[in-house]
């Protein structure tokens, strides 16, 4: 009897004794791996990290999934690395999620709340809103992808003022067709109003002229026109000519065939590119 107890006791020892390769954290046993990705253990620095990340197995405890939610809502400042390294962190965490065997049913909510959390920094919803397109084809059929199809557009109409609605307007062009929810008229008609719009932030206008343009949303080229002699902003120029190149016609080989000999190299492509463009048309 005293033999049998003995060994029940070592056994149940042994049972709760760390997996090799995991360490105690607040929320239970998590992967060494895990601690540092999410910067728990003593090396901090990002490249290690993100290795980490990568080297992640596809299937993950509903333990583990949860740590990396937590993680994900984490702000800037509460941690030492630089905004590109911390949200280029979360970033590769998000595609590792989706990459899981089991996929996270609540992966589509969880992006959707961060979006909508202000208090988390611009960066980080940014690239919430770029998900919302990239994770909607593998993404569970619940409540959460449907909240993201919601978001996106409305992401497109009321955040003209900033990036976001550029990060949308891409993820649109991207879903247009595939889905009845995004019929491809209903994206180019959205985008081409968000384009016109005043209020529409040049950052989100660069990418609203490549989703125009490859819709073919005619109205789109006036607009494109105007914004590729603009000289304050190089970059939104060249999303401009690159967009005529889709949408013109040969009148406007009088003013892009210059900036084919431009110095300017964020110029002098997109402007050989149109020029050939518009040269294949009948």
């Amino acid at each position: 009897m005293k033999a049998t107890v003995l060994f029940v006791a070592v056994a149940v020892c042994i049972f709760f004794q760390p997996v090799h390769g995991q360490a105690q954290s607040s929320g239970g046993m998590l992967p060494d791996t895990l601690q540092l990705v999410f910067g728990q253990a003593a090396e901090k620095r990002y490249v290690p990290r993100v290795r980490a990340v990568h080297g992640l197995p596809a299937e993950l405890t509903v333990e583990q999934v949860t740590a990396c939610y937590d993680f994900l809502t984490q702000k800037l400042e509460s941690q030492p690395l630089s905004d590109l390294e911390f949200n280029g962190l979360k970033n590769e965490l998000v595609f590792a999620l989706m990459r899981l065997r089991r996929k996270p049913e609540e992966l589509a909510s969880r992006l959707v709340s961060m979006y909508q959390d202000q208090s988390l920094d611009s960066t980080w919803r940014d690239y919430c809103v770029q998900f919302f397109g990239k994770w909607y084809d593998a993404a569970p059929r619940n409540e959460g992808r449907d909240a993201m199809a919601t978001a996106l557009w409305d992401v497109l109409k009321n955040e003209r003022a900033s990036r976001f609605a550029g990060a949308a307007a891409t993820q649109l062009g991207f879903l247009a067709g595939k889905y009845p929810e995004f019929p491809r008229d209903a994206v180019s008609s959205a985008c081409l109003e968000a384009l016109l719009d005043p209020l529409c932030s040049e950052t989100s206008k660069v990418a609203l002229l490549q989703v125009c343009a490859s819709l073919d949303a005619a109205g789109a080229l006036a607009e494109a026109r105007r914004l590729a002699a603009m000289k304050s902003n190089p970059i939104l120029r060249a999303s401009a000519i690159a967009a005529v190149g889709m949408l013109g016609d040969y009148s406007d080989l009088v003013w892009l065939t210059p900036l084919a000999e431009s110095p300017d190299l964020r110029l002098r492509k997109p402007a050989q590119a149109a020029i050939s463009k518009i040269k294949e048309i009948p």
